[in-house]
């Protein structure tokens, strides 16, 4: 059992067609298939909608500082939804966890402050940390017994547990401090050794690298090159013997994308741009022609003339053929919007306001209710509702929205629509193919016609590019299905030379113990020694992996590199990211006066989502997981410890609010006794946004990790953009709709595909 849902496929992963008796249920799925029914793709689409929304109308949020911003808030909620999220899987919640991450705060503070001034108990913070941990742990295996042992539901004694909590922290902070604060952490003993574990941040502006945009720039490209290789690698089948002409003409392609991306770079003119953007492109396109030509075994014609003739392939072509039809239609009523409506009209909309706009509202509620009274009576459908919704939203928008803003919003949702209309008509059929050079065509028009429309440099430039890069990559996604015959059953697991590992855990090791040494030869803290050489050690063993993996990509026969390559591809993703974030250029330094930090909670929380995704994925106490929540008396019944699994999950997330609680506690150096009441709402949300059920059984710690950057970017993007604040709940609630809904349709995918 793994943390989304598995496939079961065939192990021979060289045919390239399905033989006419073949059930159909053993198909290989493409690594575009299976993402879209994995738990967190609701999560994942959201964020990145979430993301593009802010920063196209707020300046600050795609900086550095923006985004440390809103990872500081997500850092915080993330810490405690991706263990409930794990508490979820397994079939319980926690009702107490937003509480106890205020009470291990306090317990710490009043176990450390001054006995005469602050009414503390006056101990060593050495001995007041651990005793928190303590009560933490007990107050998890409370829950968790308690739970086991009376069958009661863990949302009636977490919640019990909730107000003895809350009432506990009140009490005791009024007792022993006549307040409703606890203060005085930064004057404990043995404050500045914990200080720096929790308190520590990472201060961007003191660590300058300025050959730093060459490094993240080229990890970026080099993750995006190699996540294409793997989805080519897992979506096609593999010739015998390599084609040694096509490697020819993919040299001669990645030589020609060079030159002219290289070129690009250094230019400036509007020629420039235009002639050696074209050679970049027609350089890609050569290159992943050619790789097909060499690896992956010929598109049949004739198949493919019969899969586009035959009467079933017929009938789902024309369905293809409406959607890009109404893709196409989405498109143009797009710009035609965008033309019509005055892009700096800052008035209200004013359409039906006033007295016909009081009055379609009171019509459109109205009619909402009467219809949604005849569809509880099986009168009329369910449906009908609806229509008196819409109904009333006319008018409701028109009182909020300027002219400007409803052109923009009317304009991006018909543009998305259309493109994954035309994105949906390229899934499958006999012209996928050929909807796919469409969908490229349309999202190049739309780049042109917003590059030529906007003021903004974000948008005629960055947003250019980026759209124009996506077009760029589905035309190569075209002429990969044109030329390559897809897989029709799934590549063998990922075989890893055992020398190669322990070559590589060992040149990490010993270039982790040279930085070690070196750090405290400088005179840095040990806690800042020990993560800098951890992390350069990580990724020396990282480095080791990404080598030895593109050699057998290159150098072998090997059909089992695909997902090895997504792991190099999204880990060469992230340290670029990580690049950009955590470090600073001379130039940068000297033009601006920001001082920008990561506190430890984000790399906590990076950590925690991490280790939750593997313990879920690669170990038997996540398949335990899984089972205990999809069906506790069979997984009982077939040997997994039930109630210890649940027990150990109620202590993890104490555990987790622990950690929280001293984050919090060693950032503010006081404790209010409300801290933390009320967020264990917010940590389940959290959690079914990122695709958890609430009935147990199915979700996605990663999922998780992922909704509280969303929940992190509504709250900074909001600000950012100077909206009215007051109406983020409104946006949260609708998201949490909208990913719920999001995630039964993956759900229900993902089992038709079992």
């Amino acid at each position: 059992m793994t943390e989304a849902t598995t496939v079961a496929t065939p192990t021979d992963s060289s045919s390239s067609g399905t033989d006419a008796g073949e059930d159909e249920r053993l198909a290989h799925l493409g690594p575009v298939r299976q993402l879209l029914t994995r738990p967190e793709i609701g999560a994942l689409i959201g964020a990145v909608g979430v993301w593009l929304l802010f920063w196209l109308v707020s300046v600050p949020f795609g900086t550095v500082g923006g985004t440390a911003n809103y990872l500081d808030v997500a850092a915080t909620l993330g810490l405690m939804a991706v263990p409930v999220a794990l508490l979820m899987i397994g079939g319980e919640f926690d009702l107490s966890s937003g509480s106890m991450t205020g009470a291990t705060a306090i317990i710490v503070v009043l176990l450390s402050s001054d006995t005469e001034l602050l009414g503390g108990a006056g101990l060593s913070l050495h001995l007041a940390v651990p005793l928190s941990l303590a009560f933490a742990l007990a107050i998890g295996w409370f829950n968790g017994t308690l739970v086991e042992k009376t069958s009661l539901p863990s949302f009636i004694v977490t919640l019990g547990t909730f107000f003895i909590l809350i009432g506990a922290k009140l009490g005791f902070t009024k007792l022993f401090t006549n307040k409703v604060i606890a203060e005085g952490l930064d004057r404990s003993s043995g404050y500045e050794f914990w200080d720096n574990i929790f308190g520590a941040t990472w201060i961007r502006n003191g660590h300058v690298w300025d050959n730093r945009d060459w490094a993240w720039s080229g990890m970026l490209i080099i993750g995006a090159v190699v996540l294409i290789l793997a989805t080519m690698e897992l979506a096609y089948a593999r010739r015998a013997k390599p084609n040694l002409t096509g490697y020819s003409v993919a040299a001669v392609g990645a030589a020609l994308s060079t030159f002219g991306f290289i070129t690009l770079l250094r230019q400036d003119s509007i020629t420039s741009n235009w002639v050696f953007g074209i050679i970049t492109a027609i350089g890609v396109l050569v290159a992943v022609g050619g790789w097909c030509m060499a690896r992956y075994q010929p598109a049949q014609l004739t198949s493919l003339n019969a899969a586009a003739t035959n009467s079933a392939a017929t009938g789902q072509n024309k369905q293809m053929v409406l959607w890009l039809v109404a893709g196409a239609l989405a498109i143009v009523g797009a710009i035609c919007i965008a033309i019509y409506m005055d892009a700096d009209n800052a008035n209200r909309l004013d359409f039906l306001t006033g007295t016909p706009g009081r009055a379609t509202l009171a019509i459109g509620i109205g009619a909402t209710g009467v219809l949604a009274v005849l569809a509880a009576l099986g009168r009329v459908s369910v449906g009908y509702p609806a229509i008196g919704a819409a109904i009333a939203l006319i008018p409701a928008i028109s009182y909020m929205i300027t002219i400007q803003g409803a052109r923009a919003i009317l304009f991006g949702i018909l543009a998305v629509a259309g493109v994954g209309l035309l994105s949906l008509a390229a899934r499958r059929g006999g012209l996928a193919a050929l909807f796919n050079l469409c969908t490229s065509a349309a999202i190049v028009g739309l780049a042109f016609f917003i590059q030529a429309e906007a003021v903004s440099r974000k948008l005629r430039v960055e947003l250019f590019t980026a759209l124009l890069l996506i077009a760029l990559i589905l035309a190569a996604s075209a002429i990969t299905q044109m030329i390559a015959a897809r897989r029709t059953s799934a590549p063998p697991a990922p075989m890893h030379s055992p020398l190669a590992r322990q070559i590589g855990v060992g040149l990490g090791l010993v270039g982790g113990l040279i930085s070690l040494i070196l750090e405290l030869a400088d005179g840095d803290g040990i806690l800042y020694s020990i993560i800098m050489s951890a992390a350069k050690g990580g990724i020396v063993v990282f480095a080791v992996f990404a080598i030895t993996t593109l050699g057998r990509t290159l150098f072998t026969s090997d059909e089992s590199v695909g997902k090895s390559l997504v792991f190099v591809g999204i880990g060469s993703v992230m340290l670029g990211i990580a690049a950009k974030l955590l470090f600073i250029t001379s130039d940068e330094l000297a033009n601006t006066r920001a001082e920008t930090r990561f506190g430890v909670g984000v790399m906590l929380f990076l950590v925690f989502a991490v280790v939750a995704a593997w313990i879920l994925a690669r170990t038997q106490f996540g398949n335990w997981i899984f089972a205990v929540g999809g069906n506790k008396d069979a997984s009982r019944s077939v040997g997994v410890p039930a109630a210890r699994t649940k027990t150990t999950l109620f202590m993890l997330v104490s555990v987790s609010a622990w950690v929280t609680g001293m984050v919090i506690a060693f950032r503010l150096n006081s404790v209010q006794a409300d801290v933390g009441d009320g967020n264990e709402f917010r940590y389940i949300i959290v959690a079914v946004v990122g695709g958890c059920l609430l009935t147990g059984g199915y979700g996605s710690a990663i999922g998780a990790a992922i909704s509280a950057v969303i929940w992190g970017m509504i709250t900074s993007g909001i600000g950012f953009a100077t909206w009215n604040s007051d109406w983020r709940f409104l946006v949260l609630g609708a998201l949490l709709l909208l990913a719920v809904l999001v995630n039964n349709y993956v759900r229900s995918q993902a089992e038709k595909v079992r």
